[in-house]
């Protein structure tokens, strides 16, 4: 292992500080946008879910320094998501943060912003930090004083650069992926939109009525859950080891999918055993079956690439020979806000798979060309998406040894190359 000095964060960063204390009311309608440490994703801020404030509120809170500028290193000091790491790349709209943000400003001769980041967002130092910044039990909390007093290894500017400029090449071929699958995905949408909204490609047949309008006179219009199989889940009981211990069958819970955010998901966090899946309610379903949050947080969507089952908190559709996984899933999309309508709860809000299966979907014909194209589409996705994880398992290897200098830089520049 390389020695490279323990800096103090305070000792390398122009400026570490938080959002307001004090909340200012939300303006309804437009305003400045405010963020929270629950509006934090892993690329910056979710602009839909930010809070909108005055004029006068967002001026008084740029007086008091709680703007983020670009390089500024963005921790969570607080909540589920503590210690989760942003690097300020760019700014699309001016945003001010609540104290539940911590704002590091590297002095950038003696720290590179993407270096710190690095670090900070490195498992192993994440692991870390909770084991020796964090308090809270309930909520778990990090203070400014011990961001300010935590050290941190220091290598000189051109290591840092070096690492940067490997960790940034990995990043990059992940964002392209990713950008490529929005894309695709996309691709797929409005395919699905050509044949099963706008009816294009069917103009020449006659049409008839039906609950949803004017439909092509050889489809109907049927309940899914009398032409799909519709599947809930369970969960074991938690007290009985041999249910969980050394599990092997995926078994998802919805923050598995509200996590991973991706169209195709292979693992869950959480395993069950043969015996736990026979002594409860969960239903064992194929690969290439389509996984719908239907609790709390409803209308989450993944289809899993392995043989998995789900706790109660979601509906599964099971696709077959005329109701294809592609129109299942923009299905489940576009009637969204039907889904949610249906739902209901006084504690928190849920789909039934009574009401679920009431719902009317599209029996068509005629859909080949759909088919053939969105079978391309996913195909590339699900590649993508393979693509995607093994550059996180190669990050995952590399980052920790680049970072304590336990292997040979050039080697690993070589490699990327």
């Amino acid at each position: 292992m390389s020695i490279w000095s323990m800096e103090r964060l305070e000792d390398i960063c122009l400026k570490i500080t938080d959002g307001a204390h004090n909340s200012p009311p939300t303006v309804q309608d437009s305003g400045y946008l405010m963020a929270s440490v629950k509006d934090m994703t892993q690329f910056g801020f979710n602009l839909n879910t930010c809070r909108n404030i005055s004029k006068e509120d967002y001026e008084n809170l740029i007086r008091q320094g709680c703007q983020p500028e670009i390089n500024d290193v963005l921790i969570a000091k607080d909540g589920n998501s503590c210690l989760e790491t942003v690097l300020v790349q760019r700014i699309f709209q001016p945003i001010v943060l609540l104290s539940s943000v911590a704002i590091l400003r590297p002095d950038t001769s003696k720290v590179l912003p993407d270096y710190l980041a690095l670090y900070l967002s490195e498992k192993d130092n994440i692991r870390n930090m909770k084991e020796t910044l964090v308090s809270g039990s309930a909520i778990p909390r990090v203070i400014l004083k011990a961001f300010r007093e935590y050290r941190i290894p220091l290598p000189p500017i051109e290591i840092q650069e070096k690492i940067v400029s490997i960790m940034g090449a990995i990043n990059r071929k992940i964002e392209l992926a990713l950008l490529m699958n929005e894309t695709l995905e996309e691709m797929g949408y409005e395919l699905y939109k050509h044949y099963f909204i706008k009816f294009e490609p069917f103009m020449d047949w006659e049409f008839i009525d039906s609950e949803s309008g004017l439909i092509p006179s050889i489809w109907k219009e049927v309940e899914i859950g009398k032409v799909v199989k519709v599947l809930g889940g369970g969960t074991p009981k938690t007290s009985m080891g041999e249910f969980w211990e050394n599990g092997t069958i995926n078994w998802f819970s919805p923050t598995d999918l509200t996590s991973q955010k991706s169209l195709f998901i292979t693992k869950s966090a959480k395993k069950i055993t043969q015996l736990g899946l026979e002594k409860s309610s969960a239903k064992l379903f194929p690969p290439y079956s389509i996984m719908m949050t239907s609790r709390a947080t409803i209308g989450e969507i993944s289809i899993n690439r392995e043989e998995s089952c789900t706790n109660q908190g979601f509906i599964t559709l099971i696709p077959n020979d005329k109701f294809s996984i592609y129109q299942l899933y923009y299905w489940l999309k576009t009637s969204m806000e039907q889904i949610l309508s249906i739902s209901n709860g006084s504690t928190f809000k849920e789909v039934s798979k009574t009401n679920f299966k009431k719902l009317l979907i599209l029996e068509a014909v005629g859909i080949e060309e759909f088919t053939n194209k969105c079978t391309n589409i996913f195909n590339q996705i699900e590649s993508n998406l393979i693509e995607i994880q093994q550059l996180m398992e190669t990050k995952e290897y590399l980052l920790p040894r680049l970072l304590s200098g336990d292997i040979e830089l050039s080697e690993v520049e070589e490699l990327i190359k």
